[in-house]
């Protein structure tokens, strides 16, 4: 790895480290390494150039430190606004700022990329769509959210908002849809499953 990213890779974990909320356990550090490896594997995919990869890398790392505070709404523009201030002072040319800004507030549900750099993040940003451990990252993002309302939330009605979002996304780029699509439709028919448990505990109806 070129020196610069490899010092950019180590202050910015730092910076998880010292900065992000406890509360935030799923847009964490964890879910930013997974999304950095997953943009550099599709960027190799489509043989990006040195430079193109290099602003994937930023954008990686980058297009969830708006959630730091614990605030959902707004991450992203708030992200933009930091990786505009720290990116000035490591010395990237406006040019390449927006580049990457733009990437991660393309990362915004729902997600409109207008360019394969952007398809790319969006695409790797919701990878865990499609991963064989979907069903406990749906877990933790219910328990950072109420973490974050401090309040409890009715799994039943969790996991068919997790269905409905499924259902409403789609990948953008054609390494995810080849790649990753068939992972989310397993995925889909496991929350099915899921949903009929958690509604029979709950003492609720399924509905149809």
């Amino acid at each position: 790895m070129d020196n610069q990213l490899e010092k950019f890779e180590t202050w910015i974990s730092k910076m998880f480290a010292n900065r992000l909320k406890k509360e935030v356990c799923y847009h964490n550090l964890n879910h930013t390494k997974q999304v950095v490896k997953k943009v550099k594997e599709i960027a190799e995919y489509y043989k990006l150039g040195e430079v193109e990869q290099e602003e994937l890398f930023y954008s990686g790392w980058l297009h969830d430190v708006g959630y730091w505070d614990g605030e959902a709404d707004g991450h992203e523009a708030r992200g933009a606004q930091l990786t505009q201030e720290w990116l000035t002072e490591y010395g990237l040319s406006q040019e390449r700022i927006d580049v990457i800004k733009s990437a991660i507030l393309a990362t915004k549900v729902p997600q409109n990329p207008q360019n394969l750099l952007e398809s790319i993040i969006c695409d790797a940003d919701l990878y865990h769509l499609s991963s064989g451990k979907f069903y406990e990252q749906t877990i933790l993002l219910k328990q950072e959210r109420e973490n974050i309302i401090n309040e409890d939330l009715d799994m039943a009605d969790w996991l068919k908002g997790s269905q409905t979002f499924m259902l409403s996304h789609h990948y953008h780029t054609d390494y995810a849809k080849e790649y990753l699509q068939p992972g989310k439709e397993k995925n889909l028919e496991l929350l099915k499953d899921k949903i009929k448990v958690a509604e029979a505990q709950s003492g609720k109806k399924p509905k149809g």
